[in-house]
């Protein structure tokens, strides 16, 4: 009976020294350590509301937004973000018969839009399933109206019949929300920026004019073309 005690208290003493390295040896090989990408790359649907003057001749603008971005340490919280948009501001279309052919009908469209490219730097908190980010960007935007005649199939003609340039400065910020638990994060993305134009010269619908003798007169308008862009979209961790 002697032996059979001092051989199960050994044996007690035995696992009791073992479990800590069993824990620590479990903890190394299903601790589940957060996977922090060095880059991301999202597509956005744009939602644009001007402000100021430019919320005198426009109302709402709608368009697509494509940014990048390049984390500059291992946690991602600090990167460098290239970013990008295009928005219609005004649209116009309407049918008339082809000019040497009386009996077919194409369409006439006109778009106003904004083309806008800006870099600038990104902060990101957090290493979580919902991370919020600050960013800011410099860059240029071109405003332009485009005018088409469309066929059945294809572009018949296209020509500008307005743009200018602007600098674009951006501040921002807006929520990642994680939606996937595998080494490459999809983020359900949202966020909102102030995009500063400063003065610029632009058409809006109805400053183009069709003259009796066939020529065309333009009517541009200059103000700030200040806006804010809401944004909702995916963002994929590379």
């Amino acid at each position: 009976m002697r032996r059979n005690g001092v051989g199960i208290v050994g044996m007690i003493a035995a696992l009791i020294m073992a479990a800590p390295l069993a824990a620590h040896a479990q903890g190394v090989v299903y601790r589940d350590r957060p996977h922090n990408p060095r880059g991301a790359l999202g597509i956005t649907g744009v939602l644009a509301r001007p402000v100021g003057e430019f919320q005198q001749f426009v109302a709402w603008g709608g368009g697509l937004g494509l940014h990048g971005l390049v984390n500059f340490d291992r946690g991602g919280h600090l990167g460098l973000r290239i970013d990008g948009s295009f928005l219609i501001y005004g649209h116009e279309r309407y049918s008339t018969p082809f000019p040497t052919v009386p009996r077919i009908w194409v369409d006439v469209t006109t778009d106003n839009m904004i083309f806008s490219l800006g870099v600038g730097p990104q902060i990101t908190l957090g290493s979580g399933a919902v991370r919020p980010y600050l960013f800011g960007t410099a860059g240029l935007s071109y405003f332009a109206t485009i005018s088409s005649l469309d066929g059945d199939y294809h572009d018949l003609a296209r020509t500008t019949n307005f743009d200018d340039f602007a600098p674009a400065l951006t501040g921002g910020g807006g929520l990642l929300l994680r939606l996937n638990q595998g080494r490459r994060p999809i983020y359900l993305d949202l966020s909102a920026q102030s995009t500063y134009h400063g003065e610029v010269d632009y058409l809006t619908r109805g400053d183009i004019v069709e003259n009796f003798d066939g020529s065309v007169t333009l009517f541009p308008v200059r103000s700030n073309a200040n806006l804010w862009t809401f944004r909702m979209g995916v963002t994929f961790g590379l």
